[in-house]
């Protein structure tokens, strides 16, 4: 069984019953037909930053952890201070490079962004071509870019 099964059989696990250690788990999921190791729970447990919550009981159980609700204009300051290279303008078009890998995502969170001046985002794997409105919106998206990252 793959890691991401056994970790959606861990979610189910915690949404669904009080587990309150380890062992729990390691039961729950053999007797679901997943092998597992206490060692390999541990590992998930500390992937998936799980927490222990108390109950109504006064025990602690495991529980996902709460969600982070970043806006997309903080997760895009984060990612590009990490990701962001350089960026150039031409007429209305915005040309940014990134480190391998990263322009997916970072073309998707300027989508998500929802600003009237980008017409459309192109991402390869490290640049991301940006179609903006006119030169004018152009000359912007690079500033609040490029202001991002300092």
């Amino acid at each position: 069984m793959q890691k991401n099964e056994r970790q959606a059989h861990i979610r189910q696990l915690i949404q669904s019953e009080v587990i309150e250690r380890q062992s729990d788990f390691v039961t729950r999921l053999k007797a679901l037909g997943v092998p597992v190791t206490q060692a390999t729970i541990s590992r998930d447990i500390k992937e998936m930053q799980l927490i222990k919550v108390p109950d109504a009981a006064g025990h602690y159980r495991y529980a996902l952890p709460p969600a982070k609700q970043l806006q997309p204009a903080d997760k895009l300051h984060r990612t590009l201070i990490a990701a962001y290279q350089s960026g150039q303008q031409m007429a209305q078009f915005v040309n940014v490079k990134t480190n391998p890998g990263t322009a997916p995502a970072i073309g998707n969170l300027i989508d998500q962004l929802n600003d009237d001046r980008v017409f459309a985002t192109v991402a390869g794997d490290a640049s991301i071509l940006i179609i903006c409105r006119d030169a004018e919106g152009a000359a912007g998206v690079l500033a609040m870019l490029e202001g991002m990252v300092g």
